[in-house]
């Protein structure tokens, strides 16, 4: 019994690294067109990664019924260790794949964090007649000062 759940984790744990595979994939392309400022490829690559999150999910599922089944406790640090040497290799793989995604996704959240904060930082600087529109200068010591100048030309 126990080498069936073995051998059926191992086929759902082939999968799991093809879609972690995949996810990279579609995280790399995501970066890719933030970059690029290609927003509307971006857009559409979405679905996609919702997809393949998906079915990462579902692996973690699967992983926890066979934890079930096998006796396991499915937060145990060292699963790896209840798997034959082949999984064991694989499981590590797959770990590294799924820390790669999270970098990467990461990644693409910060740039589009600094995107926005750019672009917000922008906006307020065109609203002239905010009166949180300000400058700061700074005089030959280096003390900064505020300018009003937005709110004077506003009114000009």
């Amino acid at each position: 019994m126990l080498q069936q759940l073995q051998k059926d984790f191992n086929g759902h744990l082939t999968q799991a690294i093809v879609d972690a595979q995949q996810l990279q994939s579609t995280l790399n392309l995501e970066y890719e067109y933030l970059k690029k400022n290609n927003l509307q490829a971006f857009q559409e690559l979405q679905a996609r990664k919702q997809h393949d999150v998906q079915t990462i999910q579902l692996f973690d599922a699967l992983r926890n019924q066979f934890c079930t089944n096998a006796g396991i406790d499915r937060e145990d640090k060292n699963f790896s260790h209840h798997l034959p040497l082949p999984d064991q290799a694989q499981w590590q793989q797959l770990l590294g794949l799924l820390k790669d995604c999270d970098k990467l996704h990461r990644t693409s959240d910060l740039f589009m964090r600094t995107k926005l904060e750019s672009i917000s930082k922008a906006l307020e600087t065109l609203e002239l007649n905010s009166p949180m529109t300000s400058t700061n200068l700074y005089n030959n010591l280096g003390n900064s000062f505020k300018s009003n100048i937005g709110r004077s030309l506003y009114k000009a």
